[in-house]
């Protein structure tokens, strides 16, 4: 079973090559800088913005392989 925890920051301030985003967790906000070049088009102070965040299971599946298959050759290399 999948879960999906989505959340609404807000677009405090921009700082550079950085926006402050507010990010709510419970009651409250905590500040977390964000690269510019990562927002949407046309977000700037005051914006909402809209995280959907989830667990790629594929893609730790596929690292995880890759790791197996890379100490796989190392180990048989030094006998």
């Amino acid at each position: 079973m999948m879960s999906v925890v989505r959340l609404v920051a807000t677009v405090d301030r921009i700082e550079g090559e950085y926006a402050v985003l507010l990010v709510p967790i419970g009651e409250q906000e905590t500040a977390v800088d964000w690269p510019v070049s990562l927002l949407p088009s046309g977000a700037g102070e005051g914006s909402k913005i809209k995280f959907s965040l989830s667990k790629d299971e594929d893609e730790e599946a596929a690292a995880r392989q890759r790791v197996a298959n890379l100490l796989k050759k190392l180990t048989e290399g030094t006998r």
